[in-house]
């Protein structure tokens, strides 16, 4: 009989999807013979690193034979330091999917269940999924995520409830206000998991401080990352601030050298780097208000975003996405992301914005 693992595999993982990152532009290559990509699908700084960061890199790589220090402790000190929250509050990662994983592994046993927007970051529900447990998919309301019905959608074997704010895919926010009745309506004993990837972005004044709701409120899971705003998608660096004991039950499923030397070190440099923050942040809100002009010109819908990326409707072109990618400018497809009709942009640099506006304008014209 011919060997085949997947009768071994968990049950769990049979039907487990696998998560798709788009298309590259190696990809592209291949299929469409485009040999001139630009890439606006994954949300990445068009800026790059902080160039801290860069020079922080090849100085440890003369230490690349040492093992990481497990508990990244300069970076957490750091982040306690610039948070206002005791170190012993935070737990970093390789990248925020760890984060989720480890959540996962420590408090969802099969059959459990977490409370999710539809559509939402999908490694939530993977993450869940891995052990078994379920998601509860609550459908969003005006592209923003229905905290009365989430409320409602929550069982006798709900865990967590996982929000994203600026939602990834769409860019809407929670309010305050949405976030005191979430806390102040959710049981005793489920957290509550306030992913904020791209909270550095952020532009409105009455965005809540989830810090300081942290402060009062021990159920309260806030996650952030490195790869946003900070340039260092490639080192894979992200964090939680939790309870002490949720660290505690999270570290004994977490991996002893999770996190690389090299990507400690250049997470500690960029946070260091305020300056590469603001640059990045006054480049996305000026490329945000160019596009969103260009959008308005050509007849095109699109949801006001608070994060690195805008949700355009497809309108009158359904195969925007396609007619994007042959014009050699790669987004993300509205069907991977739950949202058929619509595609997501990333906020580029002039250079990017400038092809992503010809080709716009060339589909438009008719070509």
């Amino acid at each position: 009989m011919e060997f085949d693992a997947r009768r071994l595999a968990r049950e769990e993982l049979r039907d487990l999807p696998v998560y798709s990152p788009g298309k590259s532009p190696e990809e592209a290559a291949r299929e469409y013979g485009i040999q001139d990509c630009v890439k606006m699908a994954s949300n990445e700084n068009p800026l790059g690193p902080s160039p801290l960061a860069v020079e922080a890199v090849k100085r440890a790589m003369s230490m690349a034979h040492v093992y990481p220090d497990p508990n990244c402790t300069k970076l957490r000190e750091a982040l306690s330091r610039r948070l206002g929250v005791p170190a012993e509050c935070i737990l970093v990662g390789h990248g925020a999917d760890e984060i989720f994983d480890l959540l996962a592994y420590a408090f969802l046993d099969r059959d459990d269940e977490i409370v999710v927007g539809d559509p939402t970051f999908t490694s939530y529900e993977l993450a869940a999924l891995t052990m078994g447990a379920k998601a509860r998919k609550v459908p969003l309301r005006e592209y923003r995520q229905d905290i009365p019905a989430m409320l409602d959608a929550m069982g006798a074997r709900t865990k967590m409830v996982m929000l994203c704010s600026p939602l990834n895919p769409t860019g809407t926010t929670v309010s305050g206000g949405e976030l005191e009745e979430m806390l102040g309506s959710l049981p005793r004993d489920v957290l509550l998991v306030l992913d904020e990837a791209y909270v550095e972005y952020v532009s409105d004044p009455d965005h809540p401080d989830a810090m300081a709701y942290f402060n009062r409120e021990p159920r309260l899971v806030v996650t952030r990352t490195f790869s946003k705003i900070y340039g260092l998608a490639g080192l894979r660096v992200g964090y939680a601030v939790c309870h002490p004991t949720v660290r505690e039950a999270m570290e004994k499923v977490k991996l002893p050298f999770n996190v690389s030397r090299l990507a400690q070190e250049a997470a500690l440099a960029a946070l260091g780097d305020e300056e590469h923050v603001r640059r990045s942040r006054k480049a996305n809100e000026r490329g945000k208000k160019r596009l969103y002009r260009l959008f308005e010109e050509l007849g095109m819908g699109y949801v006001p975003t608070q994060a690195n990326f805008i949700l355009v409707k497809n309108g009158s072109y359904p195969d925007l996405f396609e007619r994007l990618l042959r014009s050699g400018v790669i987004v993300r497809a509205g069907e991977a992301l739950g949202l058929p009709g619509h595609v997501r942009v990333t906020i580029g640099d002039e250079a990017q914005n400038d092809r992503l506006e010809k080709a716009l304008r060339g589909i438009a014209g008719g070509g």
